[in-house]
C-alpha cells in the first residue's frame, strides 16, 4: 500500500494524521493515535521503509486493532520504561503478566504542527510493579521534524552519496515525572523495522548482550569492532546492551537480492552515567542497558524491533525532568555506497 491508500485507511480508522517531509522525495506520517511515526515514503519505497502489520491491507481488520487499543499498528514509537516497572506486573511470571499500558500507547496525545515541525503532548498516569510500588505522573512532550544528511560536512559526500537517496526524522523527547518515592522513568523509543537483515552495534570493546527472554544464541556473533545480529522475524529473543561499552549509534542493513537495499542508523545520547533502570524480568537490580533488540517469532506479525532508552529520572536520581534528542538517518541505494556509508557512520567494516 502506497502513502495515499494508507492515509485512506487511517481515515477510515478515525485516526487524525499529519504528513511531515524529512527529505527530498521523502515523507512520513504521524499519527495522533499512539504517536507512532509510519514511513518514509518515496517514489523508490512507496509502502515505506519501518515495517507494518498487514492487517492494514483489511481496513476493518486494523480498524479493530484501532478501537480496542492495540499497541501493534507499526512504525515508530515512544514508550515510558522501564517495563519491568509498568509493562510487567509480576516478574516471575513476565510472560504471563506482560501488558502495555493503554495511557501509554495510545495515550491520549494532542498533536499540533507548523510549517516544518510536528508537535506531540501528553499527560498520564501509571503503576509502578516490581521494583517499587506506587504510582507516577508524566507529562511527556515530542517534537518531530527533518533531520539533515550527517555527511554533509565531510568532502568526500558527493562521493559518499552517488547512488544514494537520504532521508532523516529528528525528534526531541521531553518527559517530567512526579509521584511516590523510589519510581524511575525513561524515554524509550521502539523502531519496528522489516526483517530480513543484519543489526551491528558499534562498541568500544565488544561485549554480548544479556537475553531477556529466549536465548538470542547463534544470531548474535562478535564482531571486531561490535556485535552483529541476525534479524529474521520468525525466533523469538530480546537482547540487552550495556551503555559503558556503547557509542551512542546502532543500524540495520536490510537484506535484498538486487543491487539495492536500505540502512537505516539511530543516533541517541548514550551516557554510561545515567542508570538506564530496565532490568531483565529475572535478574532483579541488573541496569545499565541502553540498547535493546527485539526479534519477533512471528507470531506478533513478524518484525523486529532497534530499541533505545533515554536519560533516567526519577526522585531517586535526583532530577525529574530531562530532555533528550535522537536522529534516524536513512539511505537508500547501491549495496556498496550504503557500505561506505556504515563504515564512516559505524565503523561496520566487515562484509554486509
Amino acid at each position: 500500500m502506497n502513502m495515499k491508500e494508507l492515509l485512506d485507511v487511517f481515515s477510515y480508522c478515525g485516526m487524525r494524521c499529519e504528513v511531515l517531509t524529512v527529505g527530498d522525495g521523502w515523507q512520513v506520517i504521524v499519527s495522533e493515535h499512539g504517536g507512532h511515526i509510519f514511513g518514509p515514503f518515496s517514489d523508490s519505497y512507496p509502502e515505506g521503509i519501518f515495517w507494518i502489520p498487514d492487517t492494514v491491507r483489511d481496513r476493518d481488520r486494523y480498524k479493530e486493532l484501532i478501537d480496542k487499543k492495540i499497541w501493534n499498528i507499526g512504525g515508530d514509537r515512544v514508550w515510558i520504561a522501564p517495563e519491568i516497572q509498568f509493562n510487567i506486573e509480576d516478574r516471575s511470571r513476565f510472560r504471563e503478566t506482560l501488558n502495555t499500558p493503554k495511557t501509554i500507547d495510545p495515550g491520549s496525545y494532542r498533536m499540533t504542527r507548523d510549517e516544518k515541525r510536528i508537535f506531540l503532548s501528553m499527560e498520564l498516569d501509571l503503576e509502578s510493579h516490581n521494583t517499587v510500588t506506587g504510582t507516577v505522573h508524566a507529562d511527556l512532550h515530542r517534537m518531530i521534524y527533518r533531520a539533515e544528511n550527517p555527511l554533509r560536512r565531510l568532502p568526500s559526500c558527493a562521493e559518499l552519496m552517488d547512488g544514494l537517496s537520504y532521508c532523516g526524522i529528528e525528534e526531541v523527547i521531553d518527559l517530567s515525572v512526579s509521584g511516590d518515592r523510589g519510581i524511575f522513568a525513561e524515554s524509550w523509543d521502539l523502531l519496528q523495522i522489516r526483517p530480513k537483515g543484519t543489526l551491528f552495534i558499534p562498541m568500544y570493546e565488544p561485549l554480548r548482550g544479556t537475553d531477556h527472554y529466549e536465548p538470542a544464541g547463534d544470531h548474535e556473533t562478535v564482531a571486531e569492532n561490535g556485535i552483529c545480529l541476525r534479524i529474521t522475524g520468525d525466533s523469538r529473543y530480546k537482547i540487552a546492551y550495556r551503555s559503558a561499552v556503547l557509542t551512542g549509534r546502532f543500524g540495520y542493513m536490510a537484506d535484498s537480492d538486487t543491487d539495492s537495499s536500505v540502512l537505516i542508523i539511530i543516533c541517541y545520547p548514550n551516557d554510561p552515567s545515567a542508570m538506564y533502570s530496565e532490568e531483565p524480568p529475572l535478574i532483579e537490580g541488573d541496569t545499565g542497558y541502553s540498547i535493546h533488540v527485539y526479534n519477533d517469532d512471528g507470531k506478533s506479525g513478524g518484525f523486529a524491533e532497534m530499541e533505545c532508552n533515554m536519560l533516567t529520572i526519577g526522585e531517586p536520581t535526583g532530577i525529574d525532568h530531562a530532555s533528550d534528542r535522537l536522529t534516524k538517518w536513512i539511505f537508500t541505494g547501491r549495496k556498496d555506497r550504503l557500505q561506505a556509508v556504515a563504515k564512516i557512520l559505524l565503523g561496520w567494516q566487515q562484509s554486509m
